[in-house]
């Protein structure tokens, strides 16, 4: 099988990197609710959050103090005052280490004809919250944060690892060490129990990542999914006690992860150049292939990471035969989509179940995702956005994670459940006062 030779991969690179960045909406309208405010069956006194990074505000693969003023929890927070919430307390980085654990930010538009112009339109803010590095030479240590919190958001951490010991400990996760006195050995599980005291509502966005690290390696290990009996386990724990007393929240599901750009940008500009070059499409490596090779085809999903490596595929010619096949960590192909899926629907109704028989909400976000996705994008207010790399304004530039009018959307998501379940008149927020991604110098 050949990929035929005529095929030129530096034409893949200049259609990949040619995306342009959208700036901050002049637009403003109010988009306030009328009347005023309820409350419903609800109260809002103190709300915690439970999630990962999406309610931590993780953005632009790095966690900093803006992209935690804009988390969709602080976003919430602001509107429940409305119908008689109090102050929301989260781990902010001071404003001296404003850049946390650093980002990457957009400095240029992407040139179509320079190849390598992906690569240096992205800049690298420098981590600002280092305190030191975990023994053995291992990763960063941020700078402590151990007072009251109520955004219990832990980048990273998947429904399996909620009653693991030391999962904070200098050699586990910075971000939930960061929230630790030195040397503990507290579950996750113990720190919310923990963070819980007083709360009269909580919102739970956890399991994204008990599928995403499957996802982003490629599919290369099922062993990055987690056990629908573990995640059956620890979510019954942990919605026990957010729910001790009667308890009133949310539960979010687990979207969609294959609309997000990373998986669709590299994918789409690649399938049409194939198309217009008349080609079936790429070799590349598959566990469900016989001799473990085949072409690329519908259902098939080149990663965001190929970006980086493009250069040297072109030096090499990967893609263009069965022997010189793209490496399996860059594609998750249509077999582990597939596992994929039904991995997270089978999560998905494990928290849908459990959500309604305690009388909680529960939040599907794919239907706006799938709005975003759609040709054209999705109007509000007169505004366009989308799931496009950049132009969409709605994801960051991890490709994975959201910018702040996208967690605007969905808190707005979370507040139209709420309403609609406690009889609650929350006002929601317009996605159009919050920014997008920037061109920054």
């Amino acid at each position: 099988m050949h990929a035929a030779s005529r095929f030129r991969w530096a034409l893949i690179v200049t259609v990949v990197v040619s995306i342009n960045a959208c700036t901050n909406n002049d637009i403003d309208p109010n988009g306030s609710s009328t009347g005023t405010p309820t409350k419903g069956s609800a109260d809002f006194t103190k709300y915690v959050a439970v999630g990962n990074s999406l309610t931590s505000g993780y953005a632009d693969n790095g966690l900093y103090r803006d992209s935690q003023l804009n988390s969709y929890p602080n976003i919430l927070a602001g509107q429940f005052k409305t119908v008689g919430g109090g102050d929301f307390i989260q781990p902010l980085f001071s404003e001296a280490q404003a850049a946390g654990s650093g980002y990457i930010k957009l400095v240029k538009v992407p040139n179509p004809s320079d190849p390598t112009s992906l690569a240096s339109s992205l800049g690298q803010v420098a981590p600002a919250a280092i305190r030191g590095t975990s023994p053995g030479g291992g990763g960063p240590l941020y700078t402590k944060f151990t007072g009251t919190n109520q955004n219990l958001g832990v980048p990273g951490i998947r429904m399996a690892d909620l009653l693991s010991p030391g999962y904070g400990s200098s050699l586990g996760n910075p971000y939930f060490e960061r929230l630790l006195p030195d040397q503990s050995s507290t579950t996750y599980f113990q720190y919310a129990s923990d963070n819980l005291n007083g709360a009269t509502f909580f919102t739970c966005w956890l399991g994204n990542n008990d599928a995403l690290g499957y996802a982003l390696a490629g599919g290369v290990s099922a062993d990055n999914l987690t056990s629908t009996t573990l995640f059956t386990t620890n979510f019954t724990a942990i919605m026990n006690k957010l729910t001790e007393g009667g308890r009133k929240g949310v539960v979010i599901g687990i979207p969609t992860v294959t609309m997000t750009p990373y998986f669709t940008t590299a994918t789409d500009q690649i399938n049409a150049l194939l198309k217009v070059q008349g080609l079936s499409g790429l070799a590349i490596s598959s566990k469900s292939a016989p001799g473990g090779v085949r072409l690329s085809g519908a259902g098939d999903y080149f990663l965001l990471s190929i970006a980086s490596v493009l250069n040297s595929f072109i030096a090499k010619g990967v893609g263009l035969s069965a022997s010189n096949p793209v490496p399996d960590q860059y594609v998750l192909d249509a077999s582990e989509v597939s596992t994929l899926n039904t991995r997270i629907n089978e999560f998905n109704t494990i928290m849908k179940t459990q959500a309604d028989a305690k009388g909680l909400v529960y939040v599907d976000v794919n239907p706006i995702f799938q709005q975003l996705a759609q040709t054209g994008g999705y109007k509000l207010n007169g505004i366009t956005y989308s799931t496009v790399f950049i132009q969409g304004g709605v994801f960051s530039l991890d490709g994975i994670h959201l910018t702040p009018a996208g967690y605007a959307m969905v808190a707005n998501e979370i507040i139209k459940g709420i309403n609609t379940k406690y009889g609650s008149t929350i006002p929601q927020v317009n996605p159009a006062n919050y920014r997008r991604v920037l061109l920054q110098q």
